[in-house]
């Protein structure tokens, strides 16, 4: 898949919010009035959002098993994944690849490498991973298209026994009118949409039979919370989630 217009509007907006320098560039993917906010903020997504209970049954001996964050924006996810695993890949369409490792360094972390998504596929082999995840990224897809391409690649690079955690934009967020309308095929495209506002969101249901017809076992489901720690867990976002099992 080649970059669209969707693609260098957010290539665009990102590489502006560095004008402002480390602080705005953090800011600009997730509000954090600071860069220490960002990573602690990070850190409580990555306890909350991506190590559920769920996950954490398939993890054992973390120091020697290898993480993919798709869509790592600032890096903050990223950053707290470095101190749960012994190696940690990221890949994103932006370019702005040296604002993020600036910052990781500046975490005292090294154990990381930074990916620029090509055409959709993420240069990695085949059975490489341990532990997939994305979270706040799914829901900014131009259109289903890419969401499953997402899916494909979790399958090829997912080892035997490996997983994914991946959110994506919640269907049942729309209104009631639109969700009937959109209630068979389980998911709706909205064009035209601001950056950082979702543009594409999937139903549960929909997302799960496409992860099985990629051999992908869904082992669990959910919602995200909004601003995890404050509020949990009756503060429900707008992201729902599936774990995935590759067999």
């Amino acid at each position: 898949m080649a970059k669209n217009s969707h693609d260098f509007e957010y290539i665009s907006a990102i590489r502006e919010s560095t004008a402002g320098g480390m602080k705005s560039f953090q800011s600009w993917f997730n509000g954090s009035d600071n860069v220490n906010q960002a990573a602690i903020s990070g850190y409580w997504d990555m306890a909350i959002h991506i190590l559920t209970p769920t996950v954490c049954k398939y993890i054992s001996q973390p120091d020697s098993m290898t993480a993919l964050e798709i869509g790592y924006g600032g890096g903050r996810i990223l950053n707290a994944a470095c101190g749960f695993f012994g190696q940690v890949y990221g890949v994103d369409i932006h370019q702005e690849q040296s604002y993020v490792e600036d910052f990781l360094h500046s975490q005292s972390h090294s154990n990381f490498t930074l990916l620029h998504l090509q055409e959709g596929n993420i240069d990695l082999p085949p059975e490489s991973i341990d532990l997939i995840y994305s979270f706040i990224v799914l829901q900014h897809l131009d259109n289903i298209g890419e969401f499953i391409n997402y899916l494909k690649e979790s399958s090829r690079l997912l080892r035997p026994g490996g997983i994914a955690q991946l959110y994506f934009g919640n269907l049942g967020k729309l209104s009631v009118g639109s969700r009937i309308r959109h209630f068979l095929i389980g998911y709706r495209e909205i064009p035209d949409t601001q950056v950082n506002h979702a543009s594409l969101v999937i139903s549960i249901g929909k997302a799960a039979r496409i992860a099985r017809s990629l051999e992908l076992k869904v082992i669990d489901r959910g919602h995200s919370y909004k601003r995890a720690p404050d509020g949990f867990p009756d503060n429900a976002g707008g992201q729902s989630y599936i774990t995935v099992l590759k067999r």
